[in-house]
């Protein structure tokens, strides 16, 4: 029997997760390395970006740049993951950033997740400034960008 998809949302345990200034109209937070709990330990290295509608709880869009099967998620919980395109040589970070340093893609992916409204609300400069903050992190957790 399959489960119900339910809509995921913010974390509540902030352990490891930094809060990305990205304008008043969202909320995102970056782990350098996400771990699940009761995952055995592997070698994937499991960064994950969580961007909500400031003053919702839930989640309109999810990044999973892992180190092996990089994937986002629009709506998470209610959609199912999508490959991440990821260019050779590339990393999967860098493949996400894309959609903050190129706004007119986050746009598009938040208007996918029913946000339209905000969408049209973001700025450019704090999208691509929530890109380098995200990769400055990245660089002293010292994981691949």
């Amino acid at each position: 029997m399959e489960r119900p998809r339910m809509h995921q949302t913010m974390p509540e345990d902030r352990d490891g997760w930094h809060q990305i200034d990205a304008g008043a109209q969202l909320e995102i937070l970056f782990h350098p390395n996400r771990q699940v709990r009761g995952r055995e330990p592997d070698q994937i290295v499991r960064p994950s970006i969580v961007v909500a509608v400031a003053g919702k709880r839930e989640q309109a869009l999810r990044f999973d740049p892992f180190s092996m099967g990089a994937h986002y998620h629009i709506r998470p919980g209610l959609a199912p993951q999508i490959p991440l395109p990821v260019q050779d040589g590339q990393q999967p970070l860098d493949a996400v950033l894309a959609f903050f340093e190129k706004p007119l893609r986050f746009r598009g992916l938040l208007a996918l997740a029913e946000e339209d409204d905000v969408a049209a609300q973001l700025s450019d400069i704090e999208l691509k400034n929530a890109a380098k903050q995200i990769r400055d992190i990245s660089a002293v957790a010292h994981i691949p960008s």
